[in-house]
């Protein structure tokens, strides 16, 4: 068994087909067949069921698929440590984001990071908290930043800020110029929520289930500038971090609601998986956050 026999082996798993795995790898299907024989053989076991000319991943095949994205996960960051050795000015960082974190406050971080390593190469993504912790345990980002609750065992998860959800509404509505309002109040009214997956949400059905309070969505948007917009225009109510609400708070186009007796705080997380290796510029970067 060698890297070669993995790389293809992951490749026609990741596709589900010899032939496509053929065309990725610019190989012949005869090539790509044989070498899953030869991987067979020298393991003495079958990796996939052919069954009406598909072929079916066996359970030694899933088992040796985990295997193979850890021995070439590890490959990769062994050639990325020997670069960050060579020159600590260059390496490349993939960074995940959930929406709020990602639109509101991670452009100033990179923005700031590069004024100190401009040649570093820095990539985000922005999704929701689902899609990020999934990203990090498929090793296609370096480091997620998300605002929801994380559920795999396989990630270290570590608190880098409080955050505090505000319910908000248009300033032109009856609720505006209340004090203070009962949830009661709120459950009455069209409710703007993020799509499953969002942390906001995630936090917001939490608190909600605390207090046994029953309600539900009218509208579901999976973008935190739709879901403002909707609001100024007085469509409904909405919970919205406070970090994406500067500006439409100060120009008094939406209105935080006061909600008698609840908050919804939640705590924005680092996380990363728990083999993940920690290069030099994955611990500066991490170093930085903490102390910006």
């Amino acid at each position: 068994m060698n890297l070669r026999q993995l790389a293809i082996f992951l490749t026609v798993c990741e596709l589900g087909s010899m032939s496509a795995a053929a065309k990725k790898l610019y190989m012949t299907q005869p090539a790509i067949s044989q070498t899953i024989l030869d991987l067979e053989a020298d393991l003495d076991i079958a990796l996939f069921d052919r069954i009406n000319k598909k072929i079916i991943l066996t359970y030694p095949g899933e088992v040796l698929r985990t295997y193979s994205k850890r021995i070439l996960t590890l490959v990769e960051e062994a050639e990325h440590t020997m670069k960050d050795m060579a020159n600590m000015k260059s390496g490349r960082l993939l960074i995940g984001a959930s929406t709020t974190i990602g639109i509101y406050l991670l452009p100033d971080i990179i923005g700031k990071f590069r004024e100190t390593h401009s040649n570093i190469d820095i990539s985000y993504v922005i999704d929701n908290t689902n899609a990020i912790e999934e990203m990090v345990l498929d090793n296609q980002v370096d480091i997620g930043l998300v605002e929801g609750l994380i559920h795999s065992k396989d990630i270290v998860a570590k608190h880098y800020v409080e955050d505090e959800l505000y319910v908000i509404c248009s300033s032109n509505h009856l609720l505006s110029n209340k004090k203070e309002v009962e949830m009661a109040e709120l459950i009455k009214e069209d409710i703007i929520i993020r799509e499953k997956g969002s942390g906001t949400r995630e936090v917001f059905e939490k608190v909600m289930a605390t207090y046994h309070f029953h309600y539900q969505y009218k509208h579901v948007f999976n973008n935190t500038e739709a879901i403002k917009k909707a609001v100024e225009a007085n469509i409904g109510i909405a919970i919205v971090s406070k970090a994406a609400l500067k500006d439409e708070l100060q120009s008094q186009k939406i209105v935080r609601l006061v909600v008698k007796d609840v908050q919804f705080k939640r705590s924005f997380h680092t996380i990363y998986h728990k083999d993940k290796y920690h290069s030099l510029l994955f611990e500066e970067f991490i170093r930085f956050l903490y102390e910006k």
